[in-house]
């Protein structure tokens, strides 16, 4: 891909666009990177843009800004549907994300994982896999970490690069090519920026759309929109799951997992498994599906999974105080993921909701919270919707204004051998900087009440 003298505009200054922009100027293109917030809040990466040689414009930007542009470059958060990126594309200016941009200078085979949940879980642990499996030579980016763009910068040449991707990256992909594309599953989720549950399930699909026979699609057998997906793609169909006995892939039986296809069959002990609930094991699944059909040896990933300790904030043990148990679960930002959470506790269950929904509905997870919940507890800006949607199906739940009132009505609610589990169902961004600062702030809070 030439890119020397090419005029690109990056718009966004967030981490991945900053990424963009240096691989950009690298390439020898002339860029001007675009942002909407004012230059104040992002002046030092429009300083250093501008250290390199690129021209920064801050506080908004028209169809003016794009009149000498022969390629855009969107952050994920940036719309590609919005009308003045549809009629750039529509004058013959190629309109791509980060991932495309990236994945078109990356030469060693790609490792894709995308789903609703789970998905930073498994990158971590295919992480952990080829770490061992290639003495190092593994690169493990996308969501998770650095930016994809900071691979086609780095000098390095690892064997096998390991992605996190989003549904709002592969919605802007064109050519991105997996080696193998995993899909964990599929549930309601940023319905603030696709449409419906059928656009968001299309965003997902892009991942295998350049794949051929010579790759794999590796797939939840258990979820039936995932499984929807076996029927178009071209390439190798692996699954995980628990009811796949006469198929190629992944499954548990008793305390081993078991995986098979045409070429090779071997298991791995799960006794030192660390991590809880079902949800863990089918993320453990799919990182054996898509490591066995890669050729990882089973010595690998049997080291892996022997050591493996869940990322932050996924269920993580936060204390016990006054014989309460702590859980920070900061990053089950959907109703999938909070339903998953419970289901991992036989414990009676103080659950907090709350934060920025991202316009979905908490009704179906009441089932749920009737079975394992205690109480609910709903603070940040979607308290009071949450409540009334949780209220139609019965389950009676308290508001609170910010996440720390919500913790000490946890406190006073929770007695002796039970739980209280933050396991918010939304976005961090009414009240935290994101879920990780949402999630060391709870922790602050429950080490205050010792």
């Amino acid at each position: 891909m030439e890119l020397k003298d090419k005029i690109v505009a990056v718009v966004g200054l967030g981490k991945s666009g900053m990424s963009s922009a240096r691989l950009l100027l690298a390439k020898g293109a002339r860029v001007t990177a675009l942002e909407q917030r004012p230059r104040l809040e992002v002046q030092a990466a429009a300083d250093e843009l501008e250290r390199l040689g690129a021209g920064v414009r801050c506080g908004g930007y028209g169809p003016a800004d794009f009149a000498q542009a022969q390629m855009v470059v969107l952050s994920p958060g940036v719309d590609e549907r919005e009308k003045i990126y549809r009629d750039l594309s529509a004058k013959g200016v190629e309109v791509i994300g980060d991932l495309e941009l990236a994945a078109r200078f990356i030469r060693a085979p790609i490792i894709a994982v995308t789903g609703t949940d789970g998905k930073t879980t498994t990158v971590s642990l295919l992480g952990e896999i080829f770490s061992r499996a290639t003495r190092g030579k593994a690169w493990v980016g996308g969501n998770i970490g650095n930016p994809v763009a900071e691979l086609a910068l780095s000098r390095g040449r690892p064997e096998v690069v390991i992605l996190e991707v989003s549904s709002f990256q592969l919605a802007q992909a064109q050519t991105f090519h997996p080696r193998v594309g995993v899909l964990l599953n599929l549930a309601a989720d940023h319905f603030d920026r696709h449409p419906d549950l059928e656009a968001y399930f299309r965003a997902k699909a892009r991942m295998f759309m350049n794949q051929d026979r010579k790759d794999a699609a590796v797939l939840n057998y258990e979820d039936p929109m995932v499984r929807e997906i076996a029927d178009s793609v071209k390439s190798r169909v692996i699954w995980f799951g628990g009811k796949i006995a006469k198929k190629h892939g992944a499954r548990l039986k008793g305390r081993e997992l078991v995986y098979r296809n045409a070429r090779k069959e071997f298991k791995l002990s799960l006794k030192q498994w660390k991590p809880r609930g079902r949800h863990n094991l089918e993320n453990l699944m799919a990182a054996a599906a898509a490591a066995g059909w890669f050729g990882a040896a089973p010595e690998s990933i049997q080291d892996a999974v022997d050591n493996f300790q869940l990322p932050g904030h996924r269920i993580e043990f936060a204390a016990e105080v006054g014989g309460v148990r702590y859980y920070d679960d900061s990053k089950a930002t959907t109703p999938h993921a909070v339903a998953a959470a419970l289901n991992s506790f036989q414990e009676p269950v103080v659950l907090l909701l709350g934060g920025r929904n991202k316009g979905i509905d908490f009704r179906p997870l009441a089932p749920e919270i009737a079975a394992r919940a205690k109480s609910v507890l709903c603070f940040g800006e979607a308290r009071h919707e949450i409540a009334e949607q949780l209220a139609a199906e019965n389950i009676k739940a308290r508001v609170a204004e910010k996440m720390a009132d919500a913790v000490m009505l946890a406190a006073g609610i929770a007695a002796p051998g039970e739980v209280v589990l933050l396991s918010p169902g939304c976005a961090s961004f009414d009240e935290f900087k994101d879920y990780q600062d949402r999630g060391d702030k709870f922790k602050e809070l429950v080490r205050k009440l010792k």
